[in-house]
């Protein structure tokens, strides 16, 4: 495959993943309203940690680098809702 065929695939990819995370964000958003009117703390370190657990079992990629990431997206979606 050409080099700018290339490119334009990892520009395509790189949408999507740019979609799913604000798709992500908004849903964040919602649970934390649903938390504060139910008055659930915010921060749920027992379903995070399941989170890392289910995607590093799930990629072929270094888990510390999945880890790493996952716990940006959602340290992000804490913060924002």
């Amino acid at each position: 495959m050409p080099f700018e065929q290339l490119r334009e695939k990892i520009d395509r990819v790189d949408s999507r993943i740019l979609e799913l995370i604000e798709e992500r964000v908004e849903i964040a958003k919602k649970i934390g309203v649903v938390k504060r009117k139910k008055g659930l703390p915010i921060v749920d370190q027992e379903r995070e940690q399941k989170i890392l657990s289910d995607v590093t079992g799930k990629t072929k990629l270094d888990k510390q680098f999945i880890k790493k990431i996952f716990r940006e997206i959602m340290e992000y979606c804490r913060d924002n809702e």
